[in-house]
Order: C-alpha cells, then sequence, then structure tokens
C-alpha cells in the first residue's frame, strides 16, 4: 500500500462516521432490569392510552371524508351541515388523513380506529428503540425512563384525528434529522431527500405542518450554526449542502395542495390572529402552569426531563462541541410545551430523541464509572418509572380524565343514543345543540337534520360569543330567540344550560341518555309508547357522566332510574374515593324519597349527610325540609326547635325568605316569653346568631324582589319590628314540592 494511499485512508474518517465521538466502555447495565424498565413503559401504554374516542372531532372529520369521496373532491364544504350562519372561505386541509380516518371506520370501525392509535403510539416508542439499539443503549436505565416520560408527555396527541398524524410526522423528522448526525455521509445524504416527501404527506394531513415547518427551519439554521461555530458537532459539509436543498424542496413541498399559496399563509396567521385569553376558556388551550391542568401532570413530566437533559449536558459542551441545532429545537419546542395543552406532545420526540442522541454522544457513562453511581442511577430510573407508570395506570382506572374510562368505545361527549332518538321521532325538525355533542350529531344526522353548532369552531366565529350565553345558561331565552329551534339536544356537562332547559315552561324533557337530554317545545307531542331514557344510562362507565345524569333523573324524579343508576355505582365504582361519590348519590336519593313521603327528620340527616360530602347534594331540598322541620316544632310548641331548624336552614341558603322571616319571628316570640317570665339565657348556639330584629330586617330587603311572598307575612315582619304586636305569630310554611312529572 502506497503512502500516498495511507494519506488518503487517513483523512477519510468523517466521510464515513461524522465525527462520532470515540467512547469509552459503558457500563454493563443488568439485562433484567432494563427488561423491567421496558416492561414499565410497555405498562404505561396499555393502561395510560386504553380508552374511548376521546372527543368529538373525529366524527366530523370523518363526515369530511365521507363528502369529499361523494362528492369527488379534496375541499370540504363547510356550510353543508348546520343551519346557522356559517363562514365556508376557512382554509382547513387534512383531506388526506380525513379520507383514510372514513375508509378505515368504514371497512373495520372502532377497533380499527383504535388499533391506529396504537400504531401512532408504537411509532414514536419504536423510533426511540431503533435509535437506542443502533447505539448500544437497549439496556440503559435513561434510554428507558426516556421513553416513558415521553409517552406521558404525548398524551395530548392521542386523540383519533388527523392531529395524531403531526405527532408520529414530528416523530419521524426528529428521528430522521439525528439519524443524519450518526450516519456515513453517502447514507445521510440520501436520507435528506425524505425530508420533502415527508412534508408532502404531512401538509395535507393536519395543520400541525406549520410545526413541521418552524421544525425544519430550525434545524437549517442550527447547522448552518453548528458549522461556522461547532464543527465537531456539526453534519458533514456535503450533507449539509444536501440538507439546504432538501429544506428548499419541502418548501416547495409546503404549497402542493388544494389550496396552493392560500395554505401556507392561513396558516402563518391563523393562531396568531386568534385571542388567547378566549382560547385559555377551551381545555385544549389552557397552558401547562393553570391550575385546571395540573391534574394532568405536565409540569412535573418537564421537570423530570430537564434533570435529564442537565444531566446528560453536565460538563459536556466545549464550544466545538456544543450542538447549536439541537439546543434551538429543544428550546422552541419546550417553549409549545409550556404554552398550550394542545401542543405538549410536540415536545415529547424532540425530548425523547434529543436525550438519546445526547447519550450516545458522550465520551463516558452518565456518570464516572463507579458501581455506587450506577446502582443508584439504575435505582432512581426504577423508582421513578415505577411512580410515574403506576399513578399513570391508577388514574386511567380510577380518575380518566373527563368522561372517559378505562376500555374503548364512544365518550359520553357524544350523544349516540340521543342522536338515535332524535333521526326516529323528530328528524324533521329543525335541531339546537352545544358544541360539544354536536360533533356526533353533525356525523349521525346532518345533512338530512342539520345541527345548531359543533367543534369545528372556525365556521361559527362570527357569533361564537353570543353563542357563550347560550352555553353558560345565562342568556338563553336570548340566543334562542335569534336562532329558533324546536327540538334541543344539550350535553349533561353543560349542567347549567340542562337546568335552565329543566325549569322552563316552554320546553319540556323528551328523552335523556347517558350523554345528553333532548328537550322539545311543549306545542310538540312526545311519541307515544317510547322508553323516555336510553338503557344505556344504568350502565354508565364512568362516575362523574354517572354523576350527571343521575342529577337528571333526580330532578324530574325519575326514581326508579335513580335506583338503578345508584345500583350500578355501588357494583363498578370501587375506587376509595369513589366510594364517597357513590355514598352521597345514596343518601340523596333516599333523603330525597323521604322528603315526598313526609318523612322531614329522615330526610334532613340523609341530605345533611350528602351536602357534607361536597359531591352531590341537593341544598335547596335541604332548606325546605328545615322549614316543613321548623313548621313541625313551631305547632306542636317546640319554639326553640323551630328557630334552630330556621337557622340551619340560613346556613344552606342566608338569603332564603322563609327561613329568615321563621328565624326573626320564632327569636322574637322566645325573647318575649323570656322577659315576661323573667328568664335569662338560652341556646349558646343561637346566642351567638344574628339578633331576632336583623332577621327580619334581612327578610324585608328579600321580600321586596321577590313578589310571591304573601304580604300578610311581610306585614307580621313589620308589625314585630314596629313594637306593635303581642299575639304568637304564623310562621312562613314551606309548600310542598310537587313531581315535575311521572316517569
Amino acid at each position: 500500500m502506497t503512502a500516498d494511499h495511507l494519506a488518503r485512508k487517513s483523512a477519510e474518517p468523517r466521510s464515513t462516521t461524522q465525527g462520532i465521538a470515540p467512547r469509552r466502555t459503558s457500563p454493563r447495565w443488568p439485562t433484567a432490569a432494563a427488561a423491567l424498565l421496558a416492561l414499565i413503559v410497555l405498562a404505561t401504554l396499555i393502561f395510560h392510552y386504553t380508552e374511548p374516542v376521546r372527543d368529538t372531532d373525529l366524527w366530523w372529520q370523518m363526515a369530511y371524508g365521507r363528502d369529499m369521496l361523494a362528492r369527488g373532491t379534496l375541499i370540504p364544504d363547510h356550510t353543508a351541515y348546520t343551519w346557522t350562519p356559517t363562514a365556508g372561505s376557512t382554509v382547513y386541509c387534512a383531506w388526506l388523513t380525513e379520507i383514510l380516518l372514513y375508509l378505515l371506520h368504514r371497512a373495520g370501525g372502532l377497533p380499527l380506529l383504535f388499533a391506529l392509535r396504537y400504531l401512532c403510539l408504537l411509532t414514536f416508542l419504536g423510533a426511540l428503540v431503533l435509535f437506542a439499539r443502533r447505539h448500544g443503549l437497549l439496556r440503559h436505565p435513561v434510554t428507558w425512563l426516556v421513553a416513558l416520560l415521553g409517552l406521558l408527555m404525548s398524551s395530548s396527541a392521542a386523540y383519533i384525528k388527523p392531529e395524531i398524524f403531526s405527532y408520529v410526522f414530528l416523530t419521524l423528522a426528529v428521528w430522521l434529522w439525528l439519524s443524519l448526525k450518526h450516519a456515513p455521509v453517502a447514507t445521510a445524504v440520501r436520507r435528506c431527500y425524505l425530508f420533502p416527501l415527508l412534508m408532502l404527506v404531512w401538509v395535507n394531513s393536519h395543520g400541525g405542518v406549520i410545526f413541521g415547518a418552524l421544525f425544519y427551519a430550525l434545524v437549517a439554521l442550527g447547522e448552518t450554526l453548528n458549522g461556522r461555530l461547532a464543527p465537531e458537532a456539526a453534519l458533514a459539509p456535503r450533507v449539509r449542502r444536501h440538507l439546504w436543498i432538501a429544506i428548499g424542496l419541502s418548501a416547495i413541498a409546503f404549497l402542493v395542495t388544494p389550496y396552493g399559496i392560500r395554505y401556507p399563509l392561513h396558516l402563518a396567521t391563523a393562531l396568531p390572529s386568534k385571542d388567547i385569553e378566549v382560547l385559555h376558556n377551551v381545555r385544549a388551550y389552557l397552558s401547562v402552569v393553570d391550575p385546571r391542568a395540573s391534574h394532568l401532570h405536565y409540569l412535573e413530566y418537564m421537570a423530570v426531563a430537564a434533570v435529564i437533559l442537565l444531566g446528560l449536558l453536565w460538563g459536556r459542551p466545549r464550544r466545538r462541541r456544543f450542538d447549536w441545532a439541537l439546543l434551538l429545537v429543544t428550546l422552541a419546542f419546550a417553549f409549545l410545551y409550556t404554552r398550550l395543552l394542545r401542543t405538549t406532545y410536540l415536545f415529547a420526540p424532540v425530548f425523547a430523541l434529543g436525550a438519546l442522541h445526547l447519550l450516545a454522544r458522550r465520551r463516558g457513562p452518565l456518570w464516572p464509572e463507579r458501581r455506587l453511581w450506577q446502582r443508584g442511577l439504575l435505582g432512581a430510573a426504577l423508582a421513578l418509572s415505577l411512580v410515574l407508570g403506576g399513578r399513570a395506570a391508577i388514574e386511567a382506572v380510577c380518575r380518566p380524565v373527563g368522561p372517559r374510562w378505562f376500555g374503548f368505545g364512544v365518550s359520553y361527549h357524544s350523544p349516540v343514543a340521543e342522536a338515535e332518538f332524535i333521526r326516529t321521532h323528530y328528524a324533521d325538525r329543525r335541531l339546537g345543540n352545544d358544541y360539544a355533542t354536536g360533533g356526533y350529531l353533525l356525523w349521525a344526522l346532518a345533512p338530512e337534520t342539520p345541527v345548531m353548532i359543533d367543534p369545528r369552531s372556525f365556521p361559527f366565529e362570527a357569533w361564537h360569543e353570543i353563542y357563550s350565553g347560550l352555553s353558560n345558561g345565562r342568556q338563553v331565552e336570548r340566543f334562542l330567540r335569534q336562532y329558533p329551534c324546536e327540538v334541543f339536544c344539550a350535553g349533561l356537562e353543560r349542567q347549567a344550560l340542562v337546568t335552565w332547559f329543566l325549569r322552563s315552561d316552554a320546553w319540556r324533557l323528551a328523552f335523556y341518555g347517558p350523554s345528553a337530554a333532548v328537550f322539545i317545545r311543549g306545542e310538540l307531542p312526545l311519541p307515544a309508547g317510547v322508553a323516555r331514557t336510553a338503557p344505556a344510562v344504568a350502565r354508565i362507565r364512568n362516575i362523574g357522566q354517572a354523576l350527571l345524569a343521575y342529577r337528571v333523573a333526580l330532578s324530574v324524579h325519575d326514581f326508579a332510574t335513580c335506583h338503578r343508576i345508584v345500583a350500578h355505582m355501588q357494583e363498578a365504582f370501587r375506587c376509595p374515593h369513589q366510594r364517597a361519590q357513590v355514598a352521597a348519590a345514596t343518601e340523596l336519593l333516599a333523603g330525597t324519597e323521604a322528603y315526598y313521603a313526609g318523612e322531614f327528620e329522615t330526610a334532613a340527616g340523609l341530605l345533611l349527610a350528602a351536602e357534607r360530602r361536597q359531591v352531590v347534594s341537593d341544598s335547596r331540598l335541604l332548606v325546605r325540609t328545615y322549614n316543613h322541620l321548623t313548621i313541625q316544632a313551631w305547632t306542636r310548641g317546640d319554639e326553640q326547635r323551630a328557630r334552630q331548624y330556621a337557622e340551619a336552614a340560613l346556613a344552606i341558603d342566608p338569603r332564603d325568605a322563609n327561613s329568615l322571616f321563621n328565624a326573626g319571628a320564632a327569636a322574637w316570640y322566645l325573647e318575649r316569653q323570656r322577659v315576661g317570665r323573667g328568664a335569662t339565657g338560652g341556646h349558646a348556639a343561637l346566642n351567638r346568631a344574628p339578633s331576632w330584629s336583623q332577621r327580619l330586617q334581612q327578610f324585608l330587603a328579600v321580600a321586596e324582589a321577590r313578589s310571591w311572598i304573601p304580604e300578610s307575612i311581610v306585614a307580621d315582619a313589620r308589625c314585630m319590628l314596629a313594637g306593635t304586636c303581642d299575639a304568637r305569630p304564623q310562621l312562613a310554611a314551606e309548600r310542598r314540592l310537587e313531581r315535575i312529572e311521572t316517569w
């Protein structure tokens, strides 16, 4: 071999290795420990993501796919599903995944869609395993801890809708980029041209491609900085040149959609133009630091991720080896993670694959090769994995987020039974509905029965603010005058809206199921001989949703359904915190039935027990119960006990007119009796209560706004305050509650 040839050979190491730093031999981590950590990761994947269809976006996305196939177009008609004013000019490009989701559902139903969700999550996990295997890290405990954190961070992506494909595409993009840093030059050059192909598919799949464009731009900028400032971390010059070409081709691919240049312009302006304060009223747009998002643990995951990244960087960066591209990408997607719940999943592949890249690039093990450090690291990884994975599994079973449960099916955001009732009996009537239920109603009923609103959001921005007055139950009548309908489907979680309809004289409850209540205008006939309660109400698999259905059944005094719901709850919900909820429902039902049976002492004890559990209660019924007990005690001559009951009612509702009058009148009479007998003292607790004159003055202040209060009672209060009364007063009797309807 000639000297020239030897010189050429010695000058070529970067052309094949791209400058991978030589590594000292890492400790041989126990295979059994790695297997246990991998098992925890897989168990977490199964438990954490075994859940029904989360929300109702899937349904309108599949409706778009169905419609586009039927009409032979790739541009959906936003106006085809509603009877309310709808903006049809919105640019929305997800035709590829919408058609795919529809075809999968048509071919295999929900099971095939659940398989798709697992496949997407396994793509993320598979990318980590392939990367770790390529660099001899499969037995390293940090590998599996990173994989676990990444899976938990990915929760916001696991909705079966086009968004989950953005999660997959970003995972592939990060894996592809980091693989360039470790691959031989020839292989890396070829892989560069996968970037525009990935972009072409992504841009026609989901609007999350805007974050893909951000990722591409940051990689191009960061690798340029590496070439100038950190040559040991940089891609080989030849690879960089081809990467820039590939990024340029990706920019062209960004335009290859049915909308052309309009789509990237829309994506660039859509989110910045939205009112973030308004968006934060939607759970998906909460920040991870918002107290309402604390139960999702995203801040904890970020804290552990930060510790891992800092540990991997500890003592590492000399200027020539500092990876500016990795820094820029990590900081940008960490910011997105903290900003919105909806963008948390974007950080998962960046963090997880970035951490493995740093681990592979270290010039030695994570810490000095001391057995004590190795055992400590292994023990910490095992303990933390067990805590995080175990908590995720327990919460999946006992504390599922929203109207979900551990298992498969359709979540209670989707009114399946209720939609079938409407289709069968009121398909020709104008349908009103709330935002969440509209997604499934659109899929099941439109366009034959158009909906009022649905979770697409963007077609309704012109009047969405007016809709908020309907959804919170404060301006329902005003909204319905502007957008009149004959049938209304209200999700049970919209408690204020449901309560408004239940109390309205113009509407009546026609049907309710596990997800929603269907109301009809009073002039419409009820279907004859039809069950007005869905059988599934007594088999609800989420305790929060079961309590919502229970509230409706109790409100209309459908006690038979209440008993079926409670019996199911007693059998199905056995987690420790659920037992108190079941007990409260049991006590409230028994107390309500005791009230209508006239057993007020029994009713008071049961209703108060339910009230104290702060789960499900009926404060107004408890106040009425105390008022009945007040009258009973007063009738049998026990004035002291009558006052105690009246004050007990006021402790629950300080503005209850009957209780204010009765407490004041009883105290006035007791004082006159004590003065007449020359007695002093009294009940200690009652001595601390406001005086009789204060109670009567409070009553008169309330009575001014309550036209239903008898004038004779108002006159008695004024008489006592003026000192012109002598006789024992007659207390304000509570009218017995009548059943709203016979079920």
